[in-house]
């Protein structure tokens, strides 16, 4: 039997709100995909946020690393393009924005 990793008992967990706020597996999938495409080196102009203003967008970066910093064995949560992939959620989900600006 494997040993669950801080990581893996993350991902399950973040997993839960949005399954609650109605994402399915597939729209996971696709604003994963996205992200991946914004990121790549060809691509134009990289990842601008479409959701978080400039200052919403240095601050959940921060805070993002500060829950899973980089460590020996793995990258850091904007290594793992977290923040990307919150932009593109919040932004497809009206239902989520006031929450996430409203603290």
């Amino acid at each position: 039997m494997t040993e669950l990793t801080r990581r893996d008992a993350l991902q399950i967990f973040a997993g839960i709100p949005l399954l609650a706020a109605g994402l399915t597996p597939r729209d996971v999938a696709r604003a994963s995909a996205q992200v991946r495409i914004a990121q790549t080196p060809n691509h134009p102009t990289g990842f601008t946020p479409a959701f978080f203003t400039p200052h919403e967008w240095e601050s959940v970066r921060a805070l993002v690393d500060l829950i899973i910093p980089k460590d020996a064995r793995s990258g850091s949560a904007t290594e793992a393009l977290v923040p990307e992939f919150m932009d593109f959620i919040l932004n497809e989900s009206s239902g989520m924005q006031t929450p996430v600006r409203g603290g």
